[in-house]
Protein backbone atom coordinates (compact mmCIF):
# COMPACT_ATOMS: atom_id res chain seq x y z
CA UNK A 1 0.00 0.00 0.00
CA UNK A 2 1.25 3.72 -0.57
CA UNK A 3 1.65 5.75 2.26
CA UNK A 4 -0.43 8.73 2.11
CA UNK A 5 -1.40 11.56 3.93
CA UNK A 6 -4.93 10.94 5.18
CA UNK A 7 -6.96 14.14 6.17
CA UNK A 8 -10.47 13.39 7.91
CA UNK A 9 -12.36 16.74 6.78
CA UNK A 10 -15.38 15.97 5.68
CA UNK A 11 -16.07 19.51 4.11
CA UNK A 12 -13.58 19.04 1.89
CA UNK A 13 -15.62 16.29 0.10
CA UNK A 14 -18.30 19.20 -0.72
CA UNK A 15 -16.14 21.58 -1.86
CA UNK A 16 -14.18 21.24 -4.52
CA UNK A 17 -14.69 23.08 -7.83
CA UNK A 18 -14.48 22.44 -11.62
CA UNK A 19 -14.56 24.26 -15.23
CA UNK A 20 -15.14 23.68 -18.84
CA UNK A 21 -11.91 22.84 -21.17
CA UNK A 22 -12.81 22.75 -24.82
CA UNK A 23 -10.49 20.78 -26.45
CA UNK A 24 -10.67 18.20 -29.67
CA UNK A 25 -8.78 15.11 -30.88
CA UNK A 26 -6.89 12.23 -28.17
CA UNK A 27 -4.16 11.00 -28.23
CA UNK A 28 -0.99 9.32 -26.18
CA UNK A 29 1.38 10.42 -23.65
CA UNK A 30 4.57 8.92 -22.34
CA UNK A 31 6.90 9.27 -19.53
CA UNK A 32 5.77 11.77 -16.95
CA UNK A 33 8.87 14.04 -14.77
CA UNK A 34 8.70 16.55 -12.15
CA UNK A 35 9.92 19.36 -13.47
CA UNK A 36 9.47 21.04 -9.19
CA UNK A 37 7.58 21.04 -6.42
CA UNK A 38 7.40 24.58 -4.55
CA UNK A 39 8.09 26.08 -1.12
CA UNK A 40 4.93 26.86 -0.44
CA UNK A 41 4.43 24.00 2.12
CA UNK A 42 1.98 24.84 5.19
CA UNK A 43 0.84 22.74 8.65
CA UNK A 44 -2.03 21.92 7.18
CA UNK A 45 -2.96 18.56 4.77
CA UNK A 46 -5.82 19.93 3.06
CA UNK A 47 -5.27 22.94 0.38
CA UNK A 48 -8.13 22.33 -2.35
CA UNK A 49 -8.08 25.34 -4.49
CA UNK A 50 -6.54 24.76 -7.82
CA UNK A 51 -3.95 27.26 -9.07
CA UNK A 52 -3.97 29.42 -11.90
CA UNK A 53 -1.41 29.37 -14.86
CA UNK A 54 -0.39 31.48 -17.72
CA UNK A 55 2.42 32.52 -20.04
CA UNK A 56 2.82 36.30 -19.15
CA UNK A 57 5.19 38.50 -21.53
CA UNK A 58 8.32 36.32 -21.84
CA UNK A 59 7.82 34.07 -18.94
CA UNK A 60 5.20 31.97 -17.25
CA UNK A 61 3.80 32.32 -13.99
CA UNK A 62 1.91 30.04 -11.65
CA UNK A 63 -0.19 31.32 -9.06
CA UNK A 64 -1.05 29.37 -5.84
CA UNK A 65 -3.93 30.18 -3.23
CA UNK A 66 -2.16 28.87 -0.11
CA UNK A 67 -4.17 28.25 3.13
CA UNK A 68 -2.83 27.18 6.61
CA UNK A 69 -3.42 26.77 9.87
CA UNK A 70 -5.66 29.47 11.31
CA UNK A 71 -4.09 32.48 12.90
CA UNK A 72 -0.78 32.11 11.07
CA UNK A 73 1.00 33.39 8.57
CA UNK A 74 1.07 30.86 6.46
CA UNK A 75 -1.60 32.12 4.27
CA UNK A 76 -0.99 33.80 0.94
CA UNK A 77 -1.69 34.43 -2.79
CA UNK A 78 1.96 33.11 -4.21
CA UNK A 79 3.45 33.54 -7.48
CA UNK A 80 6.05 31.24 -8.81
CA UNK A 81 8.47 31.21 -12.00
CA UNK A 82 7.20 28.69 -14.08
CA UNK A 83 10.38 27.72 -15.11
CA UNK A 84 11.75 26.50 -11.62
CA UNK A 85 8.86 27.34 -9.33
CA UNK A 86 10.81 29.91 -6.90
CA UNK A 87 8.70 32.77 -5.62
CA UNK A 88 8.41 35.76 -7.48
CA UNK A 89 5.61 37.71 -5.62
CA UNK A 90 3.09 36.75 -2.39
CA UNK A 91 0.14 38.56 -1.02
CA UNK A 92 -0.31 37.46 2.60
CA UNK A 93 -3.86 37.00 4.14
CA UNK A 94 -3.85 38.39 7.86
CA UNK A 95 -3.34 35.89 10.51
CA UNK A 96 -6.93 36.59 11.89
CA UNK A 97 -8.20 35.75 8.37
CA UNK A 98 -6.18 32.59 7.98
CA UNK A 99 -8.00 29.42 7.47
CA UNK A 100 -8.41 26.46 5.38
CA UNK A 101 -10.58 28.61 2.94
CA UNK A 102 -7.99 31.36 2.94
CA UNK A 103 -8.08 32.29 -0.45
CA UNK A 104 -9.95 30.82 -3.78
CA UNK A 105 -9.12 29.44 -6.67
CA UNK A 106 -7.63 32.62 -8.88
CA UNK A 107 -8.69 33.46 -12.57
CA UNK A 108 -5.42 35.32 -14.80
CA UNK A 109 -7.62 37.37 -17.48
CA UNK A 110 -7.37 41.39 -18.84
CA UNK A 111 -10.10 42.95 -16.61
CA UNK A 112 -9.69 46.49 -17.39
CA UNK A 113 -8.69 46.05 -20.96
CA UNK A 114 -5.04 48.05 -20.61
CA UNK A 115 -3.40 44.82 -22.50
CA UNK A 116 -2.14 43.42 -19.29
CA UNK A 117 -3.86 39.79 -18.04
CA UNK A 118 -4.01 40.37 -14.17
CA UNK A 119 -4.54 37.71 -11.41
CA UNK A 120 -7.82 38.09 -9.48
CA UNK A 121 -8.77 35.67 -6.34
CA UNK A 122 -10.97 36.31 -3.58
CA UNK A 123 -10.18 35.60 -0.17
CA UNK A 124 -11.63 35.34 3.68
CA UNK A 125 -10.90 39.10 4.13
CA UNK A 126 -14.57 39.04 2.47
CA UNK A 127 -12.99 41.14 -0.60
CA UNK A 128 -12.45 40.24 -3.91
CA UNK A 129 -9.02 41.54 -5.58
CA UNK A 130 -6.78 42.02 -8.51
CA UNK A 131 -3.07 42.23 -8.98
CA UNK A 132 -0.57 43.15 -11.45
CA UNK A 133 0.97 39.60 -12.95
CA UNK A 134 4.62 40.39 -12.27
CA UNK A 135 4.41 42.98 -9.36
CA UNK A 136 1.86 41.70 -7.30
CA UNK A 137 0.50 45.59 -6.74
CA UNK A 138 -2.80 45.68 -5.93
CA UNK A 139 -5.10 46.77 -8.71
CA UNK A 140 -8.92 46.17 -7.73
CA UNK A 141 -10.29 45.54 -4.26
CA UNK A 142 -13.89 45.41 -4.23
CA UNK A 143 -16.32 43.56 -1.07
CA UNK A 144 -18.11 40.61 -1.01
CA UNK A 145 -20.77 39.64 1.42
CA UNK A 146 -18.88 36.40 2.86
CA UNK A 147 -15.65 35.02 1.92
CA UNK A 148 -15.23 33.91 -1.97
CA UNK A 149 -14.68 30.36 -2.87
CA UNK A 150 -14.95 30.09 -6.57
CA UNK A 151 -13.10 31.76 -9.16
CA UNK A 152 -14.33 35.00 -10.71
CA UNK A 153 -15.52 35.06 -14.13
CA UNK A 154 -14.12 38.10 -16.29
CA UNK A 155 -16.68 38.11 -19.51
CA UNK A 156 -18.23 41.05 -21.25
CA UNK A 157 -21.75 40.06 -19.86
CA UNK A 158 -23.98 42.59 -21.66
CA UNK A 159 -21.71 43.42 -25.13
CA UNK A 160 -20.59 46.65 -24.89
CA UNK A 161 -16.87 45.57 -25.10
CA UNK A 162 -16.05 46.28 -21.99
CA UNK A 163 -15.49 43.47 -19.51
CA UNK A 164 -17.08 42.85 -16.01
CA UNK A 165 -15.99 40.88 -13.29
CA UNK A 166 -18.87 38.45 -11.81
CA UNK A 167 -18.06 36.67 -8.26
CA UNK A 168 -20.14 34.46 -6.42
CA UNK A 169 -19.31 34.15 -2.37
CA UNK A 170 -19.91 30.91 -0.58
CA UNK A 171 -22.88 31.84 0.98
CA UNK A 172 -24.59 32.34 -2.78
CA UNK A 173 -24.50 36.13 -3.25
CA UNK A 174 -23.57 37.09 -6.83
CA UNK A 175 -21.80 40.37 -7.62
CA UNK A 176 -21.08 41.86 -10.98
CA UNK A 177 -18.55 44.86 -10.71
CA UNK A 178 -16.92 46.97 -13.77
CA UNK A 179 -13.85 47.37 -14.30
CA UNK A 180 -13.54 50.45 -11.75
CA UNK A 181 -14.91 48.45 -9.06
CA UNK A 182 -18.66 49.87 -9.57
CA UNK A 183 -21.59 47.50 -8.67
CA UNK A 184 -23.69 46.91 -11.34
CA UNK A 185 -25.91 44.41 -9.95
CA UNK A 186 -25.99 41.58 -7.25
CA UNK A 187 -28.29 38.75 -6.53
CA UNK A 188 -28.39 36.82 -3.67
CA UNK A 189 -29.26 33.15 -3.92
CA UNK A 190 -29.01 32.17 -0.11
CA UNK A 191 -27.40 29.38 -0.25
CA UNK A 192 -23.64 27.75 0.19
CA UNK A 193 -21.78 27.65 -3.28
CA UNK A 194 -18.72 25.60 -3.55
CA UNK A 195 -19.53 24.61 -7.62
CA UNK A 196 -17.98 27.20 -9.77
CA UNK A 197 -19.69 29.81 -12.25
CA UNK A 198 -20.11 28.95 -15.62
CA UNK A 199 -20.34 31.53 -18.43
CA UNK A 200 -21.61 31.77 -22.00
CA UNK A 201 -24.47 32.22 -24.29
CA UNK A 202 -26.44 29.61 -22.55
CA UNK A 203 -29.96 30.99 -24.30
CA UNK A 204 -28.59 31.01 -27.95
CA UNK A 205 -29.58 34.46 -28.25
CA UNK A 206 -26.11 35.42 -28.48
CA UNK A 207 -25.46 37.67 -25.46
CA UNK A 208 -23.53 36.22 -22.54
CA UNK A 209 -25.22 34.04 -18.97
CA UNK A 210 -23.68 33.40 -15.90
CA UNK A 211 -25.08 30.56 -14.20
CA UNK A 212 -24.71 29.28 -10.77
CA UNK A 213 -25.25 26.45 -8.85
CA UNK A 214 -25.48 25.79 -5.10
CA UNK A 215 -24.82 23.27 -2.39
CA UNK A 216 -28.84 23.68 -1.34
CA UNK A 217 -29.39 22.32 -4.74
CA UNK A 218 -30.22 25.22 -6.48
CA UNK A 219 -29.34 26.13 -10.44
CA UNK A 220 -29.79 29.30 -11.81
CA UNK A 221 -28.95 31.07 -14.69
CA UNK A 222 -28.55 35.16 -15.12
CA UNK A 223 -28.45 37.77 -18.11
CA UNK A 224 -26.21 40.61 -18.53
CA UNK A 225 -28.46 42.88 -16.11
CA UNK A 226 -28.48 40.44 -13.80
CA UNK A 227 -32.27 38.91 -14.13
CA UNK A 228 -33.28 35.37 -13.45
CA UNK A 229 -33.79 33.74 -16.91
CA UNK A 230 -34.75 30.44 -15.08
CA UNK A 231 -33.90 28.69 -11.59
CA UNK A 232 -34.35 24.83 -10.63
CA UNK A 233 -33.64 22.41 -8.61
CA UNK A 234 -30.75 19.82 -9.08
CA UNK A 235 -32.68 16.86 -7.58
CA UNK A 236 -33.05 17.69 -4.48
CA UNK A 237 -29.02 17.01 -3.98
CA UNK A 238 -25.77 19.75 -3.34
CA UNK A 239 -24.04 20.35 -6.40
CA UNK A 240 -20.38 20.54 -5.50
CA UNK A 241 -18.92 21.28 -9.26
CA UNK A 242 -20.12 22.33 -13.04
CA UNK A 243 -18.67 22.63 -16.64
CA UNK A 244 -20.14 23.80 -19.29
CA UNK A 245 -20.63 23.53 -23.47
CA UNK A 246 -22.63 22.63 -26.46
CA UNK A 247 -23.19 18.96 -25.96
CA UNK A 248 -25.78 18.69 -28.43
CA UNK A 249 -23.85 20.96 -31.88
CA UNK A 250 -27.46 23.59 -31.45
CA UNK A 251 -25.32 26.27 -31.06
CA UNK A 252 -25.97 27.05 -27.05
CA UNK A 253 -24.21 25.89 -24.33
CA UNK A 254 -25.93 23.26 -21.70
CA UNK A 255 -25.13 23.26 -17.76
CA UNK A 256 -23.43 20.35 -16.55
CA UNK A 257 -23.59 19.95 -13.07
CA UNK A 258 -22.46 16.90 -10.70
CA UNK A 259 -23.65 16.58 -7.35
CA UNK A 260 -22.65 14.97 -3.82
CA UNK A 261 -25.15 12.38 -4.34
CA UNK A 262 -23.68 11.33 -7.08
CA UNK A 263 -25.35 12.45 -10.33
CA UNK A 264 -24.07 13.68 -13.31
CA UNK A 265 -27.02 15.49 -15.16
CA UNK A 266 -26.88 18.31 -18.33
CA UNK A 267 -29.30 21.09 -17.99
CA UNK A 268 -30.78 23.01 -21.00
CA UNK A 269 -28.90 26.44 -21.06
CA UNK A 270 -32.10 27.96 -22.05
CA UNK A 271 -34.86 26.37 -20.40
CA UNK A 272 -33.06 24.82 -17.47
CA UNK A 273 -35.29 21.57 -18.70
CA UNK A 274 -33.19 18.17 -18.00
CA UNK A 275 -31.73 16.66 -20.93
CA UNK A 276 -30.28 13.48 -19.19
CA UNK A 277 -29.40 12.51 -15.89
CA UNK A 278 -27.14 9.45 -14.99
CA UNK A 279 -25.98 8.44 -11.45
CA UNK A 280 -22.28 7.00 -11.10
CA UNK A 281 -21.96 7.17 -7.34
CA UNK A 282 -21.09 9.21 -4.51
CA UNK A 283 -19.19 12.67 -4.89
CA UNK A 284 -19.86 13.01 -8.41
CA UNK A 285 -17.06 15.55 -9.88
CA UNK A 286 -17.17 17.20 -13.30
CA UNK A 287 -14.75 19.57 -14.89
CA UNK A 288 -13.45 19.25 -18.70
CA UNK A 289 -15.81 18.64 -21.49
CA UNK A 290 -14.20 18.16 -24.93
CA UNK A 291 -14.09 15.43 -27.78
CA UNK A 292 -11.40 13.52 -26.76
CA UNK A 293 -12.00 10.84 -28.96
CA UNK A 294 -12.07 12.22 -32.43
CA UNK A 295 -15.86 10.44 -33.20
CA UNK A 296 -16.76 14.53 -33.33
CA UNK A 297 -19.07 14.91 -30.32
CA UNK A 298 -18.23 15.74 -26.98
CA UNK A 299 -18.13 13.49 -23.97
CA UNK A 300 -18.28 14.48 -20.36
CA UNK A 301 -15.59 13.47 -17.95
CA UNK A 302 -16.64 12.41 -14.69
CA UNK A 303 -15.08 10.87 -12.06
CA UNK A 304 -16.53 9.66 -8.22
CA UNK A 305 -15.47 8.59 -4.48
CA UNK A 306 -14.41 5.23 -5.56
CA UNK A 307 -11.92 6.96 -8.00
CA UNK A 308 -13.59 5.53 -11.23
CA UNK A 309 -13.39 7.91 -13.96
CA UNK A 310 -16.26 7.93 -16.78
CA UNK A 311 -16.13 9.51 -20.10
CA UNK A 312 -20.07 9.87 -20.80
CA UNK A 313 -21.43 10.93 -24.46
CA UNK A 314 -22.08 14.53 -24.31
CA UNK A 315 -25.61 14.57 -26.03
CA UNK A 316 -27.35 11.11 -23.96
CA UNK A 317 -25.25 10.84 -20.66
CA UNK A 318 -24.09 7.10 -21.85
CA UNK A 319 -21.28 6.16 -20.91
CA UNK A 320 -18.82 5.13 -23.41
CA UNK A 321 -15.82 3.99 -21.14
CA UNK A 322 -15.02 4.07 -17.82
CA UNK A 323 -11.64 3.31 -15.77
CA UNK A 324 -10.34 2.84 -12.19
CA UNK A 325 -7.64 5.56 -11.18
CA UNK A 326 -6.41 3.82 -8.27
CA UNK A 327 -7.02 1.47 -5.77
CA UNK A 328 -5.93 3.06 -3.10
CA UNK A 329 -8.58 3.95 -0.14
CA UNK A 330 -9.87 7.83 -1.04
CA UNK A 331 -12.14 10.20 0.55
CA UNK A 332 -12.77 12.00 -3.00
CA UNK A 333 -11.88 11.85 -6.29
CA UNK A 334 -11.32 15.63 -8.29
CA UNK A 335 -12.51 15.40 -11.90
CA UNK A 336 -9.69 15.38 -14.78
CA UNK A 337 -8.55 17.99 -16.39
CA UNK A 338 -8.26 17.64 -20.98
CA UNK A 339 -5.52 18.89 -22.62
CA UNK A 340 -2.51 18.32 -25.23
CA UNK A 341 0.12 17.73 -22.93
CA UNK A 342 2.78 16.10 -24.69
CA UNK A 343 2.49 18.50 -27.76
CA UNK A 344 1.22 16.47 -30.44
CA UNK A 345 -1.88 18.03 -31.71
CA UNK A 346 -3.93 15.55 -29.76
CA UNK A 347 -5.62 15.86 -25.86
CA UNK A 348 -5.09 13.82 -23.01
CA UNK A 349 -6.62 13.21 -19.78
CA UNK A 350 -4.68 14.25 -16.31
CA UNK A 351 -6.13 13.08 -13.66
CA UNK A 352 -5.09 13.63 -9.99
CA UNK A 353 -6.48 11.21 -7.21
CA UNK A 354 -6.79 12.04 -3.34
CA UNK A 355 -4.18 9.63 -2.70
CA UNK A 356 -1.14 11.79 -4.51
CA UNK A 357 -1.69 9.62 -7.89
CA UNK A 358 -1.43 11.55 -11.45
CA UNK A 359 -2.44 9.58 -13.97
CA UNK A 360 -2.22 10.35 -18.01
CA UNK A 361 -4.91 8.47 -19.25
CA UNK A 362 -6.04 8.30 -22.69
CA UNK A 363 -8.92 9.63 -23.68
CA UNK A 364 -10.13 7.61 -26.77
CA UNK A 365 -10.62 3.98 -24.23
CA UNK A 366 -9.83 5.13 -20.78
CA UNK A 367 -6.29 3.10 -20.62
CA UNK A 368 -3.27 5.35 -18.45
CA UNK A 369 -0.64 5.55 -20.31
CA UNK A 370 1.79 7.54 -17.81
CA UNK A 371 1.80 8.26 -13.79
CA UNK A 372 3.11 10.34 -11.17
CA UNK A 373 3.10 9.69 -7.54
CA UNK A 374 3.74 11.88 -4.41
CA UNK A 375 2.33 10.62 -1.16
CA UNK A 376 0.26 13.73 0.07
CA UNK A 377 -2.93 13.82 -0.50
CA UNK A 378 -4.89 15.52 -3.63
CA UNK A 379 -8.36 17.37 -3.47
CA UNK A 380 -8.81 19.53 -6.44
CA UNK A 381 -7.99 19.25 -10.12
CA UNK A 382 -4.79 19.41 -12.02
CA UNK A 383 -4.03 22.71 -14.33
CA UNK A 384 -2.90 22.60 -17.68
CA UNK A 385 -0.96 25.37 -19.21
CA UNK A 386 1.60 26.00 -22.06
CA UNK A 387 3.46 28.20 -19.72
CA UNK A 388 7.01 27.93 -21.87
CA UNK A 389 5.62 28.12 -25.22
CA UNK A 390 6.82 24.96 -26.23
CA UNK A 391 3.71 23.89 -27.66
CA UNK A 392 2.51 21.44 -24.89
CA UNK A 393 0.76 21.93 -21.62
CA UNK A 394 2.62 21.75 -18.50
CA UNK A 395 1.10 20.23 -16.05
CA UNK A 396 0.18 21.94 -11.99
CA UNK A 397 -0.86 19.93 -9.39
CA UNK A 398 -1.87 21.89 -5.74
CA UNK A 399 -1.71 18.80 -3.42
CA UNK A 400 -3.55 19.79 0.44
CA UNK A 401 0.31 20.45 1.59
CA UNK A 402 0.06 23.56 -0.05
CA UNK A 403 3.18 22.45 -2.43
CA UNK A 404 2.67 22.76 -5.97
CA UNK A 405 3.57 20.07 -8.37
CA UNK A 406 4.69 20.91 -11.85
CA UNK A 407 4.50 18.31 -14.32
CA UNK A 408 6.28 17.59 -17.96
CA UNK A 409 4.75 14.90 -20.08
CA UNK A 410 6.23 13.12 -23.06
CA UNK A 411 5.42 11.49 -25.95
Amino acid sequence: MRGRTVVALAAVLLVIVGGVVAVTLGGTAGDVSERWVSDTGTSIGANHHAVAAARIGDGGLVYAPVSGSSDTGECRLAALHASNGTTTWNVPVPAEHCTIHAVADPAVADFDGDGVREVLASSTTEELRAFHPTTGDEELSVPLSEYGYTRPAVVDLDGDGTAEVVVVDVDGSVFSYAANGTLQWRQNLSGTTYAPPVVGDLTGDGTTEFGVALGTSTVAVFDAGGERVWEREAFGESVGWTASADLDADGTAEFVVATTAGTVAAFDGATGEVIWRRSIGPFAAVHAIGDGDGDGDPEVYATNRAAELRALDGETGTVEWETTLTNEPVQMTPPPSLGDVDGDGDVELVAPTNDGLVSVVDPVDGSVIGTYEREVSVFTHATLADTDDDGAAEVYVMYGDGRVVALEVSG
